[in-house]
């Protein structure tokens, strides 16, 4: 009797009646899960948002200050030049070549530009000196020129490059005929698919340097320190001297 009480209690009602029972008893329930899960996922996202903005305000200030020294530096250059082209023509620096007060002012404001300059500007201002002939009249020696990057396809006919600590230059593509780099520091600099025949390395530390398909042709190596160096026994064949140089592979040239 109990089972036949069951049956029509629960067991005669249509699929419809079912379903509109179990959507009463689990709509509640997704709801209350919905309240917890969609504050929690507003909130990610509230955070990632706000994570978000804080990278792009980082980098817009990066942005800015690059920007902003950029800017510096070129201002730097420019009035180095604009004070150069002035002193040139005030004192007649083309034929009055042997005042050596102005020399004297020019070497000075040229230590002071450079200490200021990145590597890129360091090159427009060597090119400056080399342009306007005053690099010849001015000694710059033991200045510290690392990490310059010279524009390819340049010409440097007999650049004067001497006591000069510049370690890491690239150099690609660059026609230094007859240059002294004598008595420098030049480690680990690339000289690539250059011209540096009849050039001047005496004295100069070349540990490291990469001499690929460079015409070394008549170059003197003397006491020149190539220890490891990427440079090939065809190329060696060529220069002009090796005397007391160090090869790449640690032996000392005698005599």
């Amino acid at each position: 009797m109990l089972k036949n009480i069951f049956h029509r209690k629960y067991l005669n009602h249509s699929f419809s009646d079912w379903i509109s029972l179990i959507s009463n008893l689990f709509i509640p329930l997704i709801i209350g899960i919905l309240a917890i899960v969609l504050p929690l996922q507003q909130e990610d996202l509230n955070e990632d948002h706000i994570e978000h903005s804080r990278i792009s305000a980082f980098n817009h200030r990066l942005t800015s200050m690059e920007s902003l020294h950029d800017q510096q530096q070129q201002i730097i250059l420019n009035t180095y030049q604009q004070d150069l082209t002035n002193l040139i023509f005030k004192y007649n620096l083309f034929k009055n070549s042997t005042d050596k007060r102005i020399s004297l002012i020019i070497r000075t404001k040229t230590f002071h530009t450079l200490r200021q300059l990145d590597p890129i500007r360091k090159v427009f201002l060597r090119q400056l000196l080399i342009d306007s002939g005053i690099q010849y009249r001015i000694n710059i020696s033991y200045t510290d020129l690392s990490s310059l990057i010279f524009p390819q396809g340049s010409f440097y006919n007999q650049l004067k490059f001497t006591n000069i600590q510049a370690e890491n230059l690239l150099l690609k593509n660059i026609y230094l005929y007859q240059s002294n780099f004598s008595y420098s520091i030049l480690d680990n600099s690339l000289f690539l698919d250059s011209n540096c025949s009849y050039a001047d390395f005496s004295y100069t530390s070349l540990q490291k340097t990469d001499w690929t398909n460079t015409d070394v042709t008549q170059i003197i190596f003397n006491y020149t320190n190539l220890y490891g160096a990427k440079i090939t026994q065809e190329q060696l064949d060529k220069v002009q001297s090796l005397q007391g140089a160090i090869l790449p592979n640690g032996s000392t040239v005698v005599g």
